[in-house]
């Protein structure tokens, strides 16, 4: 009796540790899924629900359209050697835009460090 004692008893910690590390694999995949880049689609549905709020918050809208816009220009830019004349000025346009919003970003985290929430940034500078 307690040999077979001791066999159920490892049987039991065995499928307790296969359970455990079943449990384990599963949370790191849910872990890998989390840190995830959401994709652009993501980001665009994000963006057109903050444009019907009432209330926008500027600082997420901007980072929604830097992202957008940063993922679009990286898949153009990986598909350059075939872009005639009149892509390569959008790509050009795009950087530029790119490069707004980044400034803008930074502009609004200035104004957000100096205790104004949610600036609009198209108001006129206050800087003489």
């Amino acid at each position: 009796m307690p040999r077979y004692q001791k066999l159920i008893n490892e049987s039991d910690s065995n499928a307790a540790a296969a359970t455990v590390a079943q449990q384990q694999q599963q949370h790191h995949r849910y872990q890998q899924q989390q840190h995830k880049m959401p994709s652009v689609g993501y980001h665009l549905y994000l963006y057109r629900q903050q444009l019907a709020q009432k209330n926008v918050e500027y600082m997420r809208l901007s980072k929604a359209k830097y992202f957008i816009t940063d993922t679009l220009l990286a898949k153009t830019v990986r598909n350059l050697k075939g872009c005639s004349v009149d892509e390569l000025k959008t790509v050009n346009h795009q950087i530029v835009f790119r490069h707004k919003l980044r400034h803008q970003i930074q502009r609004l985290r200035k104004l957000k460090s100096l205790g104004i929430k949610n600036a609009n940034p198209k108001m006129e500078s206050t800087e003489l």
